[in-house]
């Protein structure tokens, strides 16, 4: 049998073409998403400031979800100081050395301070000068560059300048943050938790392996978390993994979708080819081969040619990955120097993937040929006019039902769940489509072919009578497009409306005057200042971080991450509009939260109810719900007293201040006279949680090029596939007198109808998940789209399908006529 397959293949080279470069992309893109991953799951960043030790001990920095990705807080979860003598007291433990880390700038420019003593982590050593005194910092080499031994340097915390004595400057250089160093009580004093570290560093007796210590502390310690190898730069950098967690959520979200496009896509590209060999498998079954005979002969056939594409296609896919991190790092995903997972897991994973959905969808294909009585084959070999089935209409209708009735599910039901259930019902529509795809077809030519044949009576009355005869072989051709449109529409515009809302929300909810703010933060003391200036009437300073909820869901328990806000209600109502819709803002004291109305409808909860709230360090607390409103886009979900919240924040600092004036330029100036701050209108300051929705956009458009990158590359397949097995019908209209002209016109009419097709039907399948997504999320149902990015999309679709069918037409014409109908 296999011997067969290979003579089929190599004397009918143009459907197999298209069925490996269907199955070659979709191993690559698999195989780049398996990489990423996989990446998420055990890679990261090396240690740099704690490369010396050999093991460092954490808090745990994650909530643990049980068969699940466990989420990581925030902010950093502290230590107890006693930890460090713990941790000392295990056998085979040399030296523990507590680190902390306080954020400062120098210069303008960001920076993290430390105690001497946890210089030994990396190690640093001093180049230039001595270790630092009770005035003095030790800067690292590319602080170095600002100041010399002896010399005065300006040094803000909390946006509070001080000044000290530059007294060495180390051989290294801190490759991912600048670091320097004061004396230990100085750090302590600064640091401001005299009870607390942030993590510490285990420096091991001679001949102690790292791995067995880590395990006799986790043992003798069992609230703690060890960390050896590359796993330090966990603890070291909190950003790793967070990110790594992010990584696996945004690879599997993305790996479902790419999954299910990869098998509708292989699944059409093997129906169109057994389709366009449908006279061959006639012959065989009129010559009596027995149905097994041809679905072995399709599945040898699918075995080398999809089995070679998806090994050929898992090189490629590790490539792919690499341009895929280095995309996220520009986006600010993920940073810059992430490392990525190297195994042959992915690529194997991608190749049974791929070969799987090729031989099922192969099974599929061709089944209808291979059953089929040998006398009826022959004679709709001939044809394309098979009506589309029963159970395939009535699986499309369900699909469609089912799509529109998730998308309206914010009409009926609270909550993020529904606006999910919008956003996934495009992928429902678009099943829908396909499967009635032949009957979409046929009804839009049966509406437009009276004005095409007027328009053009050669070209269109062709064009007319090839679509009508042809209607399946079309609807191969129109699903792809609609998938691009569709998901295009979905994905971007989803996006620009969640923006939209957000910016609206912040630029109408803050009521403040001018916004002051720093770049490692603001210290009480400068709200203080601030709150005493000529001409300011009201202060509120916020501080932001991220919160989980705990609620129960489909009968499940769940956290869910939200963004979270701590305001003083004292003057609020100057400078801060949340559009409060139940409660008082002003009872936000004490054990007490506020949540946007999304955020309630979404746990269940009303005034009066309690929630379990996990704040950014891993705090438990229980407060109770004094207010909901409205705007929480712009503002974030959870609003909680302000120095409830910022007790918990790594830095304990302020992100900004608002400030109301009694007197603007009285204002203006005093402002502009306090050091280390920078002041500006309100319009300055950015919808809580935008840059993460300015990362998340990008990412989202990444995925989404890639995706539309693999639906582009599906659809000039499938259009040159049935294009260019057209060439004994266009011969045969050459031979009875039809100009290569009217040939071309004709093609170029069919597929300005599939592009036409597509555009109208995709963008009518994106307007019910948009619609729903932007009433739950806005409570409008007009999402905003803007017209020239959706011309950007139709464009590219028409541009691809006019090419992928234009330039095959004139190859095929290019034969004699006599030449190809043999």
């Amino acid at each position: 049998m296999f011997d067969h397959a290979r003579a089929t293949i190599r004397h009918r080279k143009g459907p197999f073409v298209g069925m490996f470069v269907a199955v070659l992309a979709a191993a690559a893109l698999l195989t780049a998403l398996g990489v990423l991953f996989e990446s998420g799951l055990r890679a990261g960043v090396p240690p740099q400031r704690y490369a010396g030790a050999p093991v460092v001990v954490g808090a745990p920095q994650a909530i643990p979800v049980v068969e699940d990705i466990d989420q990581p807080y925030s902010e950093r979860v502290p230590l107890p100081v006693d930890t460090v003598e713990k941790v000392a007291a295990v056998p085979g433990v040399a030296k523990a050395i507590g680190d902390i880390t306080v954020p400062v700038t120098v210069g303008g420019v960001p920076a993290d301070a430390h105690g001497w003593s946890s210089a030994e982590l990396a190690p640093f050593s001093v180049r230039d000068g001595e270790k630092p005194r009770t005035d003095g910092v030790v800067l690292d080499a590319a602080l170095g560059a600002q100041a010399k031994v002896g010399d005065r340097i300006e040094i803000a915390v909390g946006a509070v300048p001080r000044t000290f004595t530059v007294t060495g400057i180390t051989e290294q250089a801190h490759p991912r943050a600048a670091a320097l160093f004061f004396t230990d009580v100085q750090a302590a004093a600064l640091f401001g938790r005299p009870e607390q570290v942030d993590a510490v560093g285990v420096l091991t007796e001679p001949g102690v392996d790292a791995d067995d210590l880590a395990a006799r502390i986790a043992t003798a310690l069992p609230d703690v978390v060890t960390y050896t190898g590359d796993e330090r730069g966990d603890v070291e950098f909190l950003d790793v993994g967070q990110v790594r967690s992010q990584l696996v959520v945004l690879s599997l979200s993305f790996a479902g979708t790419a999954i299910m496009i990869a098998m509708l896509v292989v699944a059409s590209t093997l129906a169109l080819s057994v389709r366009q060999r449908r006279g061959e498998f006639a012959l065989l079954r009129a010559v009596a081969a027995t149905p097994r005979q041809v679905h072995r002969m399709v599945g040898a056939e699918i075995l080398l040619v999809a089995g070679s594409a998806a090994v050929l296609g898992t090189l490629p896919g590790y490539a792919l990955a690499y341009g895929l991190r280095s995309a996220f790092a520009e986006a600010g995903m993920l940073p810059g120097d992430f490392g990525l997972a190297r195994s042959p897991v992915p690529g194997a994973a991608a190749f049974v993937l791929c070969l799987a959905t090729a031989r099922i969808a192969g099974w599929v294909a061709a089944r209808p040929v291979a059953t089929i009585r040998p006398v009826e084959a022959l004679r709709e070999s001939a044809v394309d006019a098979k009506p589309v089935g029963r159970a395939r209409a009535l699986a499309g209708v369900v699909a469609l039902v089912l799509g529109t009735g998730a998308a309206a599910a914010p009409l009926f039901l609270p909550g993020e769940t529904a606006v999910a259930g919008a956003a996934g019902s495009a992928l429902l529509m678009v099943v829908g489509i396909a499967l009635l795809g032949p009957k979409l077809v046929a009804a839009a030519i049966r509406l437009v072919g009276g004005p095409l044949r007027k328009a053009a009576p050669v070209g269109g009355y062709l064009a007319v009578a090839n679509v009508t005869a042809s209607a399946r072989r079309l609807a191969v051709a129109v699903t792809p497009l609609v998938l691009a449109v569709t998901l295009a529409s979905v994905q971007i515009f989803a996006q620009t409306t969640i923006d939209a809302e957000a910016a609206d929300q912040a630029d109408h909810g803050v009521v403040a005057d001018f916004v002051v703010t720093a770049p490692s933060g603001l210290a009480p003391s400068v709200t203080d200042e601030v709150r005493a200036a000529d001409g300011v009437a009201g202060v509120t300073p916020v501080v932001r971080s991220q919160a989980f909820v705990k609620h129960r869901m489909a009968g499940t328990w769940e956290t869910t991450p939200y963004a979270a806000q701590g305001v003083d209600p004292a003057g609020l109502a100057r400078t801060l509009d949340l559009a409060p819709r139940d409660g008082d803002l002003n009872a936000l004291r004490g054990n007490t939260i506020a949540l946007s109305t999304m955020a309630a409808e979404t746990v269940g909860v009303g005034i009066g109810d309690e929630v379990e709230v996990y704040l950014g360090d891993g705090t438990a607390v229980h407060p109770k719900v004094v207010a909901t409103y409205q705007r929480g886009l712009g503002f974030g979900d959870l609003t909680l007293p302000h120095d409830v919240l910022v007790a918990h924040t790594t830095s304990r600092l302020d992100q900004s201040i608002l400030v109301a004036a009694a007197d603007h330029a009285a204002a203006q100036r005093s402002l502009a006279e306090i050091p280390g701050v920078t002041v500006a209108d309100r319009e300055a300051l950015a919808a809580a949680g935008q840059s993460e929705r300015d990362a998340n956009s990008w990412v989202s458009l990444i995925a989404l090029v890639v995706i539309l990158g693999y639906v582009a590359i599906a659809v000039v397949n499938t259009l040159v596939m049935a294009t260019a097995a057209r060439s004994r019908e266009f011969a045969l209209l050459r031979l009875v007198g039809t100009g290569k002209r009217q040939v071309r016109r004709m093609t170029v009419i069919e597929s300005l109808v599939v592009v036409a097709i597509a555009v109208v039907v995709g963008s009518l399948a994106a307007l019910p998940p948009l619609v729903g997504m932007s009433l739950g999320t806005t409570g409008s149902p007009v999402p905003a789209i803007e017209p020239l990015v959706f011309l950007g999309i139709v464009g590219v679709t028409g541009l691809l399908g006019l090419l992928a069918i234009g330039v095959p037409t004139r190859v095929a014409l290019r034969a004699r006529p006599i030449t190809a109908i043999a």
